[in-house]
């Protein structure tokens, strides 16, 4: 399969594809059972048994369903096929009977980024990982389970998985591919070996998803002791393969890349991709050795990752078949014999018409598995709906534990029911997720700090978790808590927690440094809560501990003081949106309420509440509004020390100096539009944005704030695997303006 601009792949695909290939030469792919040969039918006796290779080549492989429904309008039957990566995929679902027709319709409803991208999406995620993302807004993720190792793949391969489990369940329990309603192979790379492997019988949906796994960005397929990868390094034009089936004319469906130039190749990361390149192609050579007839798609003005356009590429497709008309009608068969054709074909297509009357768990222990099967008991003894499925599974993996859920449909005692199988992450947990903060919110005062997020799961009983935050650099701190639910599957827990930090607290006016404390906090208490579900979930509990805050340089803005804090809090969060670090779409509140018996330099007791509102509506197929509104109050206590709200920096009057404005009561409005400009490499990050917004506020309680604030602010934001950059600037009253640069959160 070739992938001209996954870069990282180009980097990961070299140091296997000499060794890969010089075994290749010597070695013929192996079997996994006895080829049969298939018998002529009847009608068939002046035309041969045709077989069809696809080649591999990410979204390129879209070609070849124009070269199928070519074949259909033409009555071009098809006795044997294969394929390899991407045209492994396509020629898998054809096996099953569908139509070039439905093969589009697949194709285009699918959602590519979500396949490509991988994981759970944000919304199926349970409340906790959904903390874990945005707190820790990157991609790095360190597993500790036998040491410190990196996922085995950027893509868990799990949105896949679904969607290939989703068109071949009626085929589960066929014993061999030759079954099919058109006999099927695929090739892939069994890593441990080195060699390639033919999947021809088991698990059709595995055999898929194993033919497709692009090292280092898909996971890939594990079987026992066999692991499973792309095989467009070993034979991503398998003529050889359906030569063996029994095809007596072979047919080649070659996708025609651009030429690469001298110029194009300029860094070390183009310079190992062309490697790749140029062995994928040794074995497209051979493939193309092996044809009787060679039908090459134009598909030079298309890259790999173009999924979106299936129309054109289809087309393309479509072309090439016509190109080789006069040659391809020799293969045609008459109206009768293709009626007869279609006739058997249509006799081994299998549907799906029985309802699942009971679950089968396996990958898990059965403490694990008991709760799989409870979670899933609504789905039995009716019809499977598809989507309703695929979104529990979804779910199922949003707890952090498992990599992929894939499933099939299985006879027990005369009866039908499902088979979920539980893939749990090989290298997790513990589970070690690194973070990285840069603050410009003044340009010259730039700050580091690195940090982490450390969790471990089970370790005072099942679903219980011990979650420690870690950091070094501008702020020095140590939290951890221990989550544990009254009873393994109840929503009622209970979280004792303990932490301390040292770190700066600076005030500034505008672009000028005032004052800068340092602050020490040590806190540790216990909170009961209740998780109403993954968007909800609410805290009660007391802390109590010790704070100082203590004037470093500049003239004091408030006094300094230290002492004892005691306090009774309440939090309640709902987190309904689309993503963690820049949504689009959804809704988010969170208020905290907390009632101090103690506070440094406050001489008596008083509350202190603050809510934060967010709202996210998309806007055709780039842009997004959002309003934001916040606001904090200590009822009119006034006595209370240290000031308990600050205003100023970025998303906070962002033209306004750090922490400029402060007091006992606020309120903050901000409204923006978001418009996204492009998307990067799956490697790199997500999408980048343009953003604009306004900000309106007040702070109560100081004479130094005006009536009103008021700015507007502007910049761009990019969604990295590092967390997300905003880069920007503010203009605003009284003559306040600034550039800023943030990597850590926006929203």
């Amino acid at each position: 399969m070739r992938f001209p601009s996954w870069i990282f792949t180009a980097f990961l695909y070299a140091s296997l594809a000499v060794a890969l290939q010089a075994q290749e030469r010597t070695e013929q792919p192996p079997t996994t059972a006895t080829l049969t040969q298939k018998v002529k039918p009847p009608g068939r006796r002046t035309t041969p048994l045709i077989g069809v290779a696809l080649e591999g080549g990410g979204a390129l492989g879209e070609a070849h369903i124009g070269v199928l429904k070519w074949f259909e309008e033409h009555h071009i039957p098809i006795d044997y096929l294969a394929g390899t990566s991407m045209g492994g995929l396509v020629g898998g679902f054809y096996a099953t009977g569908k139509s070039a027709d439905e093969l589009r319709t697949i194709l285009q409803q699918s959602d590519w980024p979500l396949l490509l991208r991988g994981g759970t999406p944000y919304e199926a995620l349970a409340f906790r990982r959904k903390e874990d993302a945005r707190e820790v807004p990157n991609s790095i993720q360190v597993g500790l389970k036998n040491g410190a190792t990196l996922p085995p793949g950027l893509n868990t391969g799990h949105q896949l998985n679904l969607m290939i489990d989703r068109e071949t369940i009626a085929y589960s329990s066929i014993p061999s591919f030759d079954d099919l309603p058109i006999p099927f192979r695929c090739v892939s790379t069994e890593l441990i070996s080195g060699k390639p492997y033919i999947f021809q019988e088991g698990s059709l949906s595995d055999a898929l998803r194993s033919t497709i796994s692009i090292p280092g960005v898909f996971a890939p397929v594990r079987r026992g002791d066999q692991i499973f990868v792309d095989g467009g390094l070993v034979d991503n034009l398998p003529t050889d393969v359906v030569r063996q089936m029994g095809a007596e004319a072979v047919i080649a469906v070659h996708l025609q890349i651009s030429k690469t130039s001298a110029k194009e190749i300029v860094s070390a990361f183009s310079v190992l991709g062309r490697s790749v390149e140029l062995v994928i192609a040794e074995t497209e050579i051979r493939g193309m050795a092996g044809a009787d007839l060679i039908i090459r798609a134009d598909v030079e003005k298309f890259s790999s990752s173009e999924y979106e356009k299936t129309d054109e590429l289809i087309q393309k497709g479509y072309a090439a078949a016509e190109a080789k008309a006069q040659i391809l009608k020799v293969y045609a068969l008459n109206d009768e014999d293709w009626a007869e054709y279609l006739r058997q074909k249509h006799a081994r297509i299998r549907g799906l018409s029985n309802a699942p009357n009971f679950v089968k768990v396996t990958g898990v222990d059965e403490r694990a598995g008991q709760s799989i099967q409870d979670f899933l008991k609504p789905l039995l003894g009716k019809p499977l709906n598809a989507k309703e499925f695929d979104a529990m599974l979804t779910r199922l993996t949003g707890v952090g534990r498992y990599d992929s859920i894939t499933y099939d449909m299985i006879d027990e005692n005369g009866q039908s029911g499902l088979l979920v199988r539980v893939h749990e992450k090989s290298y997790a947990p513990p589970l070690l997720q690194p973070s990285f903060v840069v603050d410009g919110s003044q340009s010259d005062d730039v700050t580091f700090t690195l940090g982490g997020r450390l969790t471990f799961m089970d370790v005072a009983g099942y679903r219980s978790e011990w979650r420690t935050d870690f950091a070094f650099g501008e702020t020095y701190g140590l939290q951890t808590e221990l989550f544990k639910p009254v009873k393994p599957l109840s929503k009622w827990f209970v979280e004792p927690f303990f932490g301390a930090s040292e770190g700066a607290f600076n005030i500034y006016f505008k672009s000028d440094p005032r004052a800068i404390y340092r602050q020490d906090i040590v806190l540790g208490g216990v909170n009961f809560g209740y998780s109403f579900n993954r968007f909800n979930e609410l805290h009660v509990g007391y802390g109590l501990g010790y704070s100082d805050s203590a004037l470093r340089l500049g003239k004091p803005e408030f006094s300094s003081f230290g002492g004892a804090v005691g306090a009774l809090q309440m939090q309640y969060t709902r987190d309904h949106t689309n993503e963690a670090v820049i949504p689009t779409r959804g809704h988010y509140i969170q208020m905290n309420l907390r009632f101090f018996d103690n506070f440094p330099g406050a001489t008596e007791a008083f509350p202190a509440m603050d809510v934060e509102a967010s709202y996210f509506h998309a806007v055709g197929a780039k842009g997004s509004v959002f309003v934001n509104t916040r606001g904090g109050s200590t009822f009119g206590y006034r006595h209370v020390g240290t000031p308990q709200f600050f205003l100023g920096g970025p998303r906070l009057l962002s033209a306004y100096g750090v922490h400029e404005l402060y007091g006992n009561q606020y309120f903050l409005g901000r409204a923006g539009y978001l418009h996204k400009i492009f998307t990067l490499p799956a490697f790199v990050g997500k999408q980048v944005y343009l953003s604009g917004s306004g900000e309106i506020g007040k702070m109560y309680g100081d004479p130094r704030a005006p009536r009103l604030s008021a700015d507007v602010a502007g910049g761009v934001i990019a969604e990295t695997a590092l967390g997300p950059v905003f880069i920007g600037g503010s203009v605003g009253d009284t003559g306040h303006q600034k550039w800023f640069f943030q990597l850590g959160r926006v929203f």
